[in-house]
């Protein structure tokens, strides 16, 4: 099991703590951070932040992990050989994104994919258009265009704008069980606080505009989305006109009073969650 995570510049695998307590004992996973965040390479060059580059980070982890005799029980589906691993990809946020990509460029690598809240690039737009409420929700995006000015907005203060987002009452986890100590929040600004650290994050979305290849077709495989109904940054109604779009047997299930924060508000109930996915027979036409 592969997950992907980073969340609007803020978050690394870290991300994953309580989803790896779950299923690390019945699974092989590994929790990545991208390129760019945590202790992966940050290359300082926009260019190295383009899509088919991270998509590219993705498929080389994949051959990586593959088990070479493909009885694997994620990381190889069962008779795969070593040149063609399989994985169950799961991806939050732009890990999510990638993950929607991934799955649609390279079916024969992914055997089930899981999203939570991350929209496909083929809906997003159109539907940005038709709801102001999400261009409201995704205004950060533009600003993060600009050069150095959002580096700057992020660090002013020791970081108070990202502990902000993190935390805040309308931005952060709504799970008060859940929500982010000091030693936590400290733990996601260690690397950001890094000379040249916020950088690489933003770069995702200076990309995010390229002439890059939106697929149309949604991913051959079983596919779980995971969306939560306090979504700061996200429109809910996002997530149903997503999901219409999707393969008939794909599973979208929302959940009351999450944040945008899913593995970390509701680690539980997307365990209980998922294992039903994963358990599941589930085959496409």
């Amino acid at each position: 099991m592969a997950l992907l995570g980073s969340t609007d510049t803020c978050t690394s695998r870290f991300c994953w703590r309580h989803l790896l307590q779950e299923f690390g004992t019945t699974y092989r996973v590994a929790a990545l951070d991208l390129r760019g965040y945590g202790a992966s390479e940050k290359p300082p060059e926009k260019d190295s932040y383009r899509l088919e580059v991270l998509l590219d980070d993705v498929r080389q982890v994949i051959e990586a992990l593959g088990t070479p005799d493909g009885q694997g029980e994620v990381t190889s589906a069962t008779g795969a050989t070593a040149a063609a691993p399989k994985c169950i990809l799961v991806g939050h946020d732009w890990g999510g994104l990638l993950a929607w990509e991934f799955a649609a460029s390279h079916p024969t690598m992914v055997e089930k994919l899981v999203v939570m809240g991350a929209p496909h690039r083929a809906v997003v737009a159109g539907f940005a258009a038709c709801h102001p409420s999400q261009l409201l929700r995704s205004s950060y995006v533009f600003l993060f265009q600009l050069p150095w000015l959002p580096e700057l907005l992020l660090s002013l203060a020791d970081f108070e704008l990202l502990k902000t987002i993190l935390t805040g009452p309308w931005t952060g986890i709504e799970n008060p069980a859940r929500r982010l100590s000091a030693q936590e929040v400290d733990a996601y600004l260690y690397s950001l606080s890094q000379p040249g650290a916020l950088t690489p994050p933003i770069h995702y979305y200076r990309n995010l505009f390229r002439d890059t290849p939106i697929p149309r077709e949604p991913p051959p495989l079983p596919t779980l989305l995971l969306w939560g109904t306090h979504d700061a940054f996200l429109d809910p109604r996002l997530a149903p006109c997503l999901h219409r779009c999707l393969r008939p047997s794909a599973r979208l299930c929302l959940l009351p009073g999450a944040s945008h924060w899913l593995p970390e508000d509701q680690p539980r109930p997307l365990a209980r969650l998922m294992a039903d996915f994963l358990g599941a027979d589930d085959h496409h036409p």
